[in-house]
């Protein structure tokens, strides 16, 4: 059965300004347009009607809308177990487990940082499948001991092995994105079937301000296969886009709706999942403030804002900090961006396990971020207020000085009605003394420990993991042998 999230339904934009950011888009898209290093990104656009000046795309406003109308309102990205399948759609919210590769991962049993490896990448989604709330998989590690130029094709191999959820992760360019392709489509039994239930969506990235790479031809690859394209431009506020919130999220909305309409050009119909982001440069430090009030409202409340008028499903951030341990800035960071990406609706609320900015996985924090996932779930799901949950009747028989402890009103709704903490803790002070008065985060160390001992994923068989070893070997011989 798909899983149907609960729906968040808060609107920072009025439709009003959210056409005012539509036509401003279009506006900038038509007069300035987008650079493009591709020629064949060039190509679809030149076939289609658009002037090109110096490299640079101008795409009219009819292109555009026109590819708004063709793209799908609803996508479902598949588990490799049917039961993890997820729709996306009308602001319904899912959690995942971190981003693109992460440089440094924050190692549980010393707590130092250090570069992560292919292993790393593995227990990480072994962790994140086992995580009830996280509902897609990326990660909060990578693969750099194994040749840079098959790193991410490694890194599919430890995703497609280790979990059966579904997965959203980055594979740049023609030639990764094909091979990725591949894989997924020996574990579905081939493209046609990967086409009609995609199990990974795929993170593609253009260059802020308005700029489409060579590594961005993957999405006419993708489009033509018609495999979920996950968009996720990053202008920051000060530095590749207008220091204002709005204006930088304007920069995120004209590279999507270029890159939608690139897709749409390819192929009718292929299924791109929105990120019109607006991301926040610290001005003291010039770092990407993951943990500041200003990403949250550009990469999720005014992001989300836009898909609904839009009418498609959207991607976004939640479970992101800049500090550099999984304490208690993390904590509130967390909740912050979370629990405003719940409320607005994003679909796909990626980057739970992440600290210090994005350069540094924490399974611990993953852990953390699960419980708060939780929380958020609760909180977006409301309250229903209805002759059932009023309980008049019942109020009527306890009475002045009763209680409900034992009415089976009580045991009906106390599992639906109050959320139940999987790892933090509300014993009593008493009770916490006794156990060893364990900080949170020696609490989540330890529930990491015992997952990675304990959890086993739903397995591949043995000769799709020997197809999917095969393919990592062809690409090992045919890139790696060109250095």
């Amino acid at each position: 059965m798909i899983q149907r999230g609960v729906k968040g339904l808060w609107k920072i934009l009025s439709n009003e300004e959210a056409r005012s950011m539509h036509v401003a888009a279009l506006e900038i898209l038509e007069k300035t347009g987008m650079f493009s290093e591709s020629e064949k990104i060039i190509k679809v656009f030149k076939d289609a009607g658009a002037e090109i000046e110096d490299r640079k795309i101008k795409i009219p406003q009819y292109l555009v809308e026109e590819a708004l109308k063709k793209a799908p309102k609803t996508v479902i990205l598949y588990g490799r177990n049917p039961k993890n399948s997820i729709l996306l759609e009308d602001g319904r919210i899912y959690f995942g487990l971190g981003g693109t590769p992460t440089p440094y991962i924050r190692d549980v049993e010393t707590g130092e940082f250090r570069r992560p490896g292919k292993k790393d990448v593995e227990e990480c989604t072994k962790l994140g499948d086992a995580l009830p709330n996280l509902k897609f998989i990326m990660t909060i590690a990578g693969a750099f001991d194994v040749p840079w130029e098959v790193e991410y094709i490694h890194e599919f191999e430890a995703l497609f092995n280790n979990t059966s959820k579904p997965i959203v992760f980055a594979t740049p360019g023609e030639d990764a994105a094909k091979r990725v392709l591949e894989m997924a489509s020996v574990i579905v039994g081939g493209m046609e079937e990967l086409s009609k239930k995609p199990i990974l969506g795929v993170y593609c990235e253009t260059a802020s301000p308005l700029q489409f790479t060579t590594p961005n031809e993957n999405i006419i690859v993708l489009a033509k296969a018609k495999v979920p394209i996950v968009l996720g431009p990053m202008p920051m506020t000060g530095s590749t886009a207008p220091v204002t919130v709005a204006g930088c999220a304007l920069i995120g909305t004209c590279e999507n709706l270029a890159a939608i309409t690139l897709a749409q050009l390819v192929n009718p119909g292929a299924p791109v999942i929105y990120a019109g982001w607006g991301t926040a440069m610290d001005p003291i430090t010039s770092r990407c403030a993951y943990g500041a009030p200003e990403f949250a409202l550009g990469t999720d409340a005014i992001n989300a804002s836009m898909a609904h008028y839009y009418g498609l499903p959207c991607y976004g951030f939640g479970g992101c900090s800049d500090s550099k341990a999984p304490d208690a800035q993390a904590g509130a960071e967390v909740m912050m961006n979370s629990l405003i990406a719940g409320l607005s609706g994003v679909n796909l609320i990626h980057d739970c396990g992440y600290l210090a900015g994005g350069s540094v996985g924490s399974m611990e924090m993953a852990v953390i971020c699960n419980e708060i996932a939780g929380m958020v779930y609760r909180i977006v799901k409301g309250v229903s207020v209805d002759d059932e949950s009023l309980a008049v009747d019942v109020i009527h028989e306890v009475g002045p000085g009763g209680h409900f402890l034992s009415h089976k009103h009580t045991l009906t709704h106390v599992k639906d009605e109050i959320y139940i903490p999987w790892l933090f803790d509300r014993t009593s002070e008493v009770t916490w003394v006794k156990a060893g008065k364990k900080d949170i985060s020696v609490i989540a160390k330890e529930r990491v420990k015992k997952i990675l001992k304990e959890h086993q994923p739903d397995p591949l068989p043995k000769d799709v993991k020997e197809k999917l070893s095969e393919i990592v070997k062809k690409a090992e011989r045919e890139l790696v042998k060109l250095r």
